[in-house]
């Protein structure tokens, strides 16, 4: 610490009190040489008092500004921690709800399996149980869930257009769900991703007389029931030939028609995937859990079609047709409105989408009385909105 200098007194006179002019003259030289002394050690203990002042400034100055950049760092440090943390806990919360949908949809096909393998105990004779009718509309309900959650585990977030669709793709497309502009426009695009599942289950499984036969076989099994078809005296004996035969195939087909049945289930996963793939954008692309999720759904679906086909009384699975330029109403006995509205304000009003297919039962028990008609389960639908 720089300390101030020490006063300079006047020297004392030990020359007696001046008289003359001369000693009083002196006597001034002395007291301004004094004065000027002085002056000079105060101006320059001011001096370097300023100098040292300035210096601290200039360094306090400095280091406050090197503390704000500091913070301002700091701050954007903060900022750029916490945008990390809430994307990560984004992530998080994103792979929970997808591990909690696939989890439900395994869910779901083991109880479709479940039910299914409960269901096709032989009776004494034979020939697969006869089920009731409850226990085919609650296996078709498992079976259209399964499929929605299918869908919306794989196509919540995608993107759907048909615009640079290669024309082959469009034909399919259109051959499959002819409505899918109308769809689209809607803001549809889960529901012709289901339509478009849905229909091609019913081409190639519902539709197929028993799912693992060959071309050649089945043209042979039907043949042999047209001919007894002429010889036969009533209806009745003719369904339960047919039950009882399918049935045969039915106990026999792990073991004989798994060869066609793979094939099969693998052909429907690759016409399914050309047409998702076209319509989709590249982050929803096939991918093997993706394509086992639909084996499935579709094995789900061979199994139910199968145990349809062996019961005596006929089953036929349906789903309406939708043509441009053809009205197709609302019918509250075979169909199911997905879209929440009352059913009796629809009595009127056109669909434009099917999701999922109905069953219809057509005779009795013992496959007779084939006038009896009954809706085993409701086809899903979605009308057009009220004009």
């Amino acid at each position: 610490m720089r300390t101030s200098p020490s006063p300079i007194h006047a020297p004392r006179s030990t020359t007696p009190t001046p008289t003359t002019t001369e000693d009083l003259l002196k006597q001034k030289d002395d007291r301004i040489a004094y004065l000027e002394l002085s002056y000079q050690r105060t101006l320059d203990a001011l001096t370097n008092a300023s100098s040292s002042l300035s210096s601290f400034s200039s360094l306090t100055s400095t280091t406050a500004h090197e503390l704000r950049l500091l913070r301002l760092e700091a701050d954007a440090l903060r900022a750029e921690r916490d945008e990390l943390r809430s994307g990560w806990n984004a992530v998080q919360q994103s792979l929970r709800e997808r591990e909690d949908e696939i989890r439900d949809l395994r869910r779901q096909m083991r109880g479709l399996k479940e039910w299914v393998s409960n269901s096709t105990r032989a009776d004494a004779t034979g020939a697969a149980q006869q089920m009731s009718d409850e226990v085919f509309g609650a296996g078709m309900a498992r079976l259209g869930n399964g499929l929605q959650n299918w869908v919306l585990v794989n196509f919540r977030r995608a993107k759907v257009t048909t615009e640079r669709l290669a024309e082959g793709r469009r034909e399919e497309l259109a051959r499959v769900v002819p409505m899918f502009e109308e769809i689209l426009a809607m803001g549809g695009k889960i529901h012709l991703i289901q339509s478009v599942v849905s229909r091609l289950l019913v081409e190639m499984v519902f539709g197929a007389y028993f799912v693992g036969l060959t071309g050649e076989q089945e043209r042979v099994v039907r043949e042999a029931e047209g001919m007894l078809g002429g010889i036969a005296s009533t209806p009745e004996s003719l369904n339960q030939w047919r039950a009882l035969t399918l049935s045969i195939l039915k106990r026999e087909a792990d073991q004989k028609l798994q060869a066609e049945t793979t094939a099969i289930i693998e052909a429907f996963v690759v016409k399914t995937n050309n047409i998702l793939d076209a319509i989709t954008d590249v982050d929803t692309k096939a991918t093997e859990a993706r394509d086992q999720g639909l084996r499935q759904l579709v094995n789900g679906a061979i199994d139910m079609s199968r145990l349809l086909v062996v019961q005596k009384a006929i089953f036929k699975v349906t789903m309406p047709e939708i043509l441009p330029h053809q009205r197709v109403l609302f019918d509250v006995a075979t169909m199911e409105d997905i879209g929440g509205e009352d059913e009796e304000s629809l009595s009127d009003r056109e669909i434009c989408c099917v999701t999922f297919p109905g069953i219809i039962k057509q005779g009795d028990e013992s496959g007779g009385q084939l006038q009896w008609r009954n809706v085993i389960a409701k086809a899903r639908v979605l009308c057009n909105p009220e004009e």
